[in-house]
């Protein structure tokens, strides 16, 4: 098939109009994405998550994930308990505070957008929804730059 270039630019022209607003929209949440990233991980997970396979997953590096969870921690929205099979590492396991935290991230993100497809049609968001993941499994495949699952912090569990 034969892609017609002013789409695709008028496609990437939108897609980075609608990036900058879900980045106005994430930055006055008290979480940043890591600490998301690492929240849904953890539920998902339900206890197994080790800090190495969550560096990867969300693709950042390890020091960092180490800062993310001592932070998280402190805030009681995590614990970690030791590793029974390498005891240099951990478990994280998210705690109740953590669900709350990263329900109530994920409610402040649909109360903010909520009103910009409030007149579209059920059917027309689904298909949105469902071309716009495929258009990022699309781009993943087809650069170097993936889009790592953990980093799709807006879907439910």
């Amino acid at each position: 098939m034969e892609v017609n270039s002013s789409v695709v630019l008028q496609l990437m022209a939108a897609l980075r109009e609608c990036a900058r607003h879900v980045q106005r929209g994430v930055s006055d949440q008290p979480l940043d994405e890591v600490d998301v990233g690492l929240l849904a991980l953890a539920g998902t997970e339900k206890g197994r998550l080790k800090p190495s396979h969550a560096a990867a997953v969300l693709e950042v590096a390890f020091p960092s994930v180490t800062r993310h969870v001592r932070a998280l921690q402190e805030k009681g929205l995590i614990t970690i308990a030791p590793d029974a099979d390498d005891g240099r590492s951990y478990a994280i396991t998210l705690a109740p505070a953590g669900e709350t935290a990263l329900r109530s991230y994920r409610d402040n993100l649909v109360q903010r957008f909520t009103p910009a497809v409030a007149e579209w049609q059920a059917g027309e968001l689904d298909t949105l929804a469902t071309q716009l993941t495929r258009l990022a499994e699309s781009l993943s495949s087809a650069t170097t730059l993936r889009t790592p699952k953990a980093a799709m912090w807006w879907r439910d569990q």
